[in-house]
């Protein structure tokens, strides 16, 4: 079959791969043909559309948002939407062969590329599949990534009108099916399936330890506790740092790690400065941060309360491919935790309480026994619910079609 991948993160940098890239590969190596517009999201606006093709054989066109005005002005911000998605279907009628594809896989915000979706309808594509990981805009405005207003309910009633167009929709967790249900207008036709998020299993190459930590500056003799990802508002940084100040306070040796990019990066940054057990890093390639993840103890997960539906945090499964237990502070209720409990990959903790946080940290990365049993359980837990096959299996059943 020919896929058609419309989506908003897919790394372009040789090294870097993301659960799109993962997800397009998998397709190819199940004898499927993959193409990708690409619209980058972060990337400076206004750069002409570019393509290129990957060594699995996936042709990407990659172009940029377009807005009024400057990404930080009150224009930019509320054109963005508009003006990208106009550019979108400009770009997919010039470069693609919409006719040609038998099904069409994007993501939630279906917003950023609505005028493409009649498009796809009109062409003839019969499978359009919609991922939800986040519940646009209900989910980031409850994290505080987005305002209330006029301009959020507008974004939520355009959202719920645009789901409408798609054959089917596949959700992370069996909770986010029911909240979709409840929540959005689906019509009769619409299938509503699930699988989590996923990633490619294959065991890692062993990594000298020390070696590691001496390249990275880190100390070899204390545990550490390892947070990798976006530095964005909603990650429950609150959490982790107040288990790093009460880590401090009680002569704690366990070690908070941060990695990567973002807003809150230059907070983190200052604050390693002032306080000797926070330490942080800038984003590392793919596999150089892999690699980092086995040269730390344990892996944190922090949401933020009162969020009316949940997602599984992307970073769990490089922690468990990395044999490190979690940590996790999240939501009551999601499903998420039925997943770190039923396969003893890691502890949940209360939010708000980041004493427990720390205990349970430095328990799991000090605890022989539980790094142990963790090792063991992390592959049998990656193969029945993370592996990038079960993806595969969900997207053959949306289309009727045999894996």
């Amino acid at each position: 079959m020919r896929f058609l991948m419309v989506c908003m993160q897919f790394p372009t940098g040789e090294g870097q791969s993301y659960l799109t890239t993962e997800l397009a590969d998998a397709l190819v190596s199940a004898g499927h043909t993959v193409e990708v517009l690409l619209l980058d999201w972060r990337a400076a606006p206004g750069v002409a559309p570019s393509s290129f093709t990957r060594r699995t054989g996936v042709r990407v066109v990659r172009c940029t948002p377009r807005m009024i005005g400057t990404a930080r002005s009150l224009a930019g911000k509320a054109t963005k939407f508009i003006c990208s998605g106009r550019h979108v279907a400009q770009v997919a009628r010039e470069h693609f062969d919409l006719a040609s594809f038998d099904v069409a896989i994007t993501w939630m915000p279906a917003l950023a590329i609505a005028p493409l979706l009649p498009m796809l309808e009109a062409a003839g594509v019969e499978h359009r599949l919609l991922f939800i990981w986040d519940f646009f805009p209900d989910h980031h405005h409850e994290i505080g990534r987005i305002p209330g207003g006029l301009p959020y309910y507008a974004a939520g009633a355009w959202e719920r009108r645009l789901v409408r167009h798609f054959t089917a929709i596949i959700c992370t967790l069996p909770g986010n099916a029911d909240y979709l249900r409840r929540n959005y207008p689906l019509t009769p036709g619409q299938q509503v399936l699930v699988t989590p998020i996923w990633t490619d299993i294959s065991p890692r190459p062993a990594v000298d330890l020390e070696r590691l930590r001496a390249r990275h500056g880190l100390p070899a003799g204390r545990p550490i506790a390892v947070f990798g990802g976006q530095l964005v508002a909603g990650r429950g940084f609150e959490q982790m740092l107040g288990a790093a100040n009460a880590a401090l306070a009680d002569g704690s040796p366990l070690l908070f790690l941060f990695v990567g990019d973002g807003p809150l990066a230059a907070v983190l940054r200052e604050r390693a400065a002032m306080q000797a057990n926070i330490i942080y890093l800038p984003p590392l390639t793919r596999e150089a941060y892999l690699d980092l993840l086995a040269a730390c103890d344990v892996g944190m997960v922090a949401t933020v309360p009162g969020v009316t539906s949940f997602s599984i945090p992307s970073k769990t499964v490089d922690y468990l491919r990395s044999g490190l237990p979690v940590v996790a502070a999240v939501e009551h209720g999601s499903d998420f935790i039925d997943i770190l409990q039923r396969y003893g990959v890691g502890r949940v903790v209360p939010f708000n309480d980041p004493v427990q946080f720390k205990r349970e940290a430095e328990r799991q990365a000090t605890d022989p026994d539980v790094r142990s049993q963790v090792r063991n359980a992390a592959p049998r837990c990656l193969e029945e619910v993370f592996d990038v096959r079960h993806a595969v299996a969900t997207i053959m059943t949306a289309v009727g079609a045999e894996v």
